[in-house]
Formats: structure tokens, C-alpha cells, sequence
């Protein structure tokens, strides 16, 4: 859910959510809107908190603005688990470093130029794609592409990071990795994901960070979570039909 209010409601905020989830997975991430004297809101809670987290925001703010309201499938895979996890978690473990500021500010839409755009990929399975992938990043960074492909099978191993809905978010930290890397993928054909509804993966982001990139790593995750779980956004990657108008789409939509 996205919510637009004036900068002094979010620390109250941040205090009732704290009180109502419990301990349930729950994230807060606050963007400025400069000079503005307001932010911009991305909250991610459990289904039963929304009622009242919208009830809270009104009585804070009778004038605050919501936007996407956008729901994560009933059983969350550990790909789901991942991208629900607070960025504090991360934040608190100290582990991001003097440069993860600036890193964060990377979104989506500016780490995915056309060149990063595969559509129309033949593959006919998780491990193909997981080659072709580890290929196009030793290519973009020198990281030998064994070690992405190990990456990548390691942390599948951890529980598939097919989402459902045709989506799979394949990630991980690579040693020796120096920048953020992300690819949108399309395979010409669907391929198996182990995703939980059983469906074949049509939509494929794949994201690599530094290993001390915890923050960076947390916050993109969070940011695909939210392109993909709005079915429009989906219906209009599809139609995308080269590299530019897929970037084009990311930076609208993000915009």
C-alpha cells in the first residue's frame, strides 16, 4: 500500500504498526518528497492490519492520499518471505557499509537499461535460463560465470524464488561483485519455477548485490514486489515488445 502524507505522521505511524503487527513481517520505507514537506509511503503489512493501518493513516491525516493497494498471494513462498522482511533488519545488522546510501537511491527502472533486457530468450529450463543469465553478467562485470550460476543455485536451493502469478525473482549476493546488477528476463516459452501455484514462469527479474549490500538487496526486492504484484503493470509488461518500451514502463511506473 502506498500513502502520501506530511512528514511529522510517520514516526507516529511507525509506533501504532509497531503495536499492531506484533510480530508479524511488516515494512515501513519512507521516501521524501523534497520541499514538499511530505513522504511517500510503501508500506507492506499483513492482511489483517490493513483495515486498521488505513484507519490509523485517516486519523492522523484525514487529507493523506492512498495509492496502490496490492496483495501478496495467501502463501508466500521464501521468495515472498524475503521481500516482506523489514529494511531495518538489515540496517540494524550494520551491514551496507559507508556507499549503501547512494545504492539505495538505485531504482529499478534506473539499473534496467535496454542492454539489460533479454526477450524472447530460448530456454527450457530454471538451470538454461540460470547459464544464459550467468553469461550476460560475466560480460557486464567479469564475474566468472560459474560463481553466478553457483550464487543462483544456492539460494534456490534455500526455496524456490518463484513467486506465482508467472513471476520469479532469482537473486543473490555475489563475491567480488562491486554493483548492483538486475536483468528483466522473457523466456519465449514459460518455463517450471516450482512456483506455488504451479504455474510456469513468464516474467523473470534477477538481481545480483555486492555481499555487503543487505539495505540495497532489501530495498529492491521490495521494489519488484511492487511492480509485480499489480496485475495492470503485468498486462503491460506483456505487451512490451522490445528492450526500450520495457525501460520505458519501469521508469513510468515507478515515476
Amino acid at each position: 500500500m502506498r500513502v502520501t502524507l506530511d512528514a511529522q505522521h510517520a514516526t507516529p505511524l511507525r509506533q501504532a504498526l509497531t503495536r499492531d503487527c506484533g510480530d508479524q513481517p511488516w515494512t515501513m520505507r519512507v521516501e521524501p518528497l523534497h520541499g514538499t514537506g511530505r513522504v511517500r509511503l510503501a508500506l507492506y503489512l499483513p492482511k489483517a492490519a490493513v483495515g486498521d493501518a488505513i484507519q490509523r493513516v485517516t486519523a492522523l491525516e484525514p487529507s493523506a492520499q492512498f495509492g496502490h493497494l496490492l496483495e501478496v498471494p495467501n502463501v508466500p513462498t521464501d521468495g515472498w518471505q524475503d521481500l516482506m522482511q523489514p529494511v531495518q533488519r538489515a540496517k540494524a545488522n550494520g551491514r551496507d557499509g559507508h556507499s549503501s546510501g547512494r545504492m539505495v537511491e538505485d531504482s529499478l527502472a534506473k539499473l534496467i537499461p535496454p542492454s539489460h533486457v533479454l526477450i524472447g530468450l530460448e530456454v527450457a529450463s530454471r538451470r538454461a535460463l540460470f547459464d544464459e543469465v550467468a553469461v550476460r553478467v560475466e560480460r557486464l562485470d567479469g564475474i566468472p560465470a560459474s560463481a553466478v550460476i553457483r550464487g543462483l543455485e544456492e539460494r534456490e536451493a534455500m526455496g524456490s524464488t518463484g513467486l506465482g502469478q508467472g513471476v520469479a525473482v532469482p537473486h543473490g549476493q555475489i563475491k567480488g561483485l562491486h554493483r548492483v546488477i538486475v536483468l528483466y528476463v522473457r523466456p519465449v516459452t514459460p518455463i517450471s519455477f516450482d512456483s506455488p501455484d504451479g504455474l510456469p514462469v513468464s516474467d523473470v527479474v534477477v538481481l545480483f548485490v555486492p555481499e555487503w549490500a543487505n539495505t540495497t538487496h532489501l530495498h529492491l526486492l521490495a521494489d519488484v514486489a511492487q511492480c509485480f504484484c499489480d496485475r495492470d503493470f503485468r498486462e503491460r509488461l506483456h505487451a512490451c515488445r522490445d528492450p526500450q518500451a520495457v525501460c520505458r514502463l519501469f521508469s513510468e511506473y515507478q515515476a
